[in-house]
């Protein structure tokens, strides 16, 4: 048992790379899990991490970009799909789009080559499953920007086509006043 000071890791500056570390990560559950890195004498995780840094630095010094960029929280909307029935407001399909757009950027970006050569990395995204899909059938939902299309479904077309049949009605009318009035 070592029995180490209480402010050994202020000492040794481990706060001001953990502050580092957690203004860097894109999303809360990566500042979450900085936050609860601590100091370890494991060489085989030790090990492990310096190939994913070396692997990542290999990687930017040969200009291939890892493709991820922030995203938004997911959680509450994966919890809420478990209710049967449940139908995900347009924000919260549009954060799941863009999570499920790095999932398969990041999946494209390990060809085979790049599998053997960022193994490590490649490791830490093996048991994560992507489903293209479910990417799929909310692109045809939302669009670029995030908006539900005119075309989501049936119905909603049918309501559209009412809407602009009543929009136009309505500026007929108001054209007729116009000129009555004239």
């Amino acid at each position: 048992m070592v029995l180490l000071p209480e402010d050994v890791y202020e000492k040794l500056e481990f706060d001001k790379i953990l502050d580092l570390l957690t203004h860097s990560c894109y999303g809360e559950r990566g500042q979450a899990a900085v936050a609860n890195i601590k100091p370890t004498g494991d060489l085989t995780r030790i090990n492990r991490w310096l190939a994913e840094v070396d692997e990542f630095k290999r990687c930017i010094e040969q200009r291939q970009e890892f493709p991820i960029g922030p995203y938004q929280e997911v959680a509450e909307e994966l919890r809420m799909l478990e209710i049967p029935g449940y139908v995900l407001a347009e924000e919260g399909l549009q954060k799941l789009n863009v999570l499920l757009l790095f999932i398969r950027d990041i999946y494209r970006f390990f060809t085979n080559e790049r599998q053997e050569a960022y193994e490590a990395l490649f490791n830490i995204i093996r048991p994560v499953e992507f489903n293209e899909d479910l990417l799929k059938a909310i692109e045809r939902v939302i669009d670029e920007e995030g908006t539900i299309r005119p075309d989501a479904s049936p119905d909603l077309q049918k309501i559209r086509r009412h809407m602009q049949s009543k929009y136009r009605e309505m500026d007929r009318t108001f054209r007729l006043l116009i000129e009555q009035y004239r």
